[in-house]
């Protein structure tokens, strides 16, 4: 399959998925909606399982790119309450990413549990998730030693996982307040009072920049017969959404 058409598969099922739901749509919907004939979709992806695997797979590596981009844009990304905050407004407006993220059943059904490709999009976050904070830790970034607190990373997302799904508590408040709210939480709770200078960030992004392009171009890869994506150029030595 072209790279053009499987593209136009992916964009087809993706675009079905946000508007239908996993369990309401057929492989026949996407074939029909990119153009292409029912058995062209079964021969790249054999079950419908794992076509909507790879969409999750695409919405992944895409949020990824999109905050490689802010990091090598500005540096100051780096630290932890930025990378969070712009994390947040990536993945929120992003319907796809958002329903992934948020594991919204009604959307995804047990699509992301299912497929050994659709788990590499969390579990591939989380298994870099304490080389990322070891990393942080080192750079003078991060109040506490990941490998000396084993709660680290429950104490993070425990604090982070309610901007994401707690919708109703917001009050009507905007999603840039929210990221706002949610870098605030996470520069009081976890990092140190005084924050490195500009030149010392430069180098710790640039690390974490090599950190997550090895997890991208694997979770690439994880995409048989399939295009992958196109990276951004490379401008300085990527981080994927936490």
């Amino acid at each position: 399959m072209s790279d053009e058409r499987g593209n136009r598969v992916l964009d087809a099922a993706g675009e079905l998925l946000v508007t239908f739901g996993y369990r309401k749509v057929t492989i026949a919907d996407v074939a029909d909606r990119a153009g292409v004939g029912k058995g062209t979709v079964y021969l790249h992806w054999p079950s419908k399982l794992e076509l909507f695997g790879a969409v999750l797979v695409r919405e992944g590596i895409a949020v990824g790119r999109e905050h490689v981009a802010g990091l090598r844009a500005d540096p100051g990304t780096v630290v932890l309450h930025r990378t969070l905050s712009t994390s947040f407004l990536t993945i929120m407006r992003r319907p796809l990413a958002r329903a992934l993220y948020t594991g919204d059943a009604g959307l995804l059904g047990a699509l992301s549990a299912d497929t050994k490709i659709g788990r590499s999009v969390v579990g591939g976050n989380a298994a870099y998730q304490p080389h990322h904070l070891g990393l942080l830790h080192r750079h003078g970034l991060l109040a506490d030693d990941p490998a000396t607190d084993p709660t680290l990373y429950y104490r993070l997302a425990a604090a982070t996982l309610g901007f994401f799904l707690g919708d109703e508590l917001a009050g009507g408040a905007e999603l840039a307040e929210r990221a706002e709210a949610l870098g605030l939480v996470v520069r009081r709770a976890f990092e140190p009072a005084e924050l490195p200078p500009p030149a010392a960030l430069a180098v710790a992004a640039a690390e974490v920049d090599a950190l997550y392009s090895g997890l991208l171009d694997e979770m690439g890869r994880s995409l048989p017969d399939s295009p992958s994506p196109t990276a951004p150029s490379p401008t300085a030595p990527s981080p994927a959404a936490p």
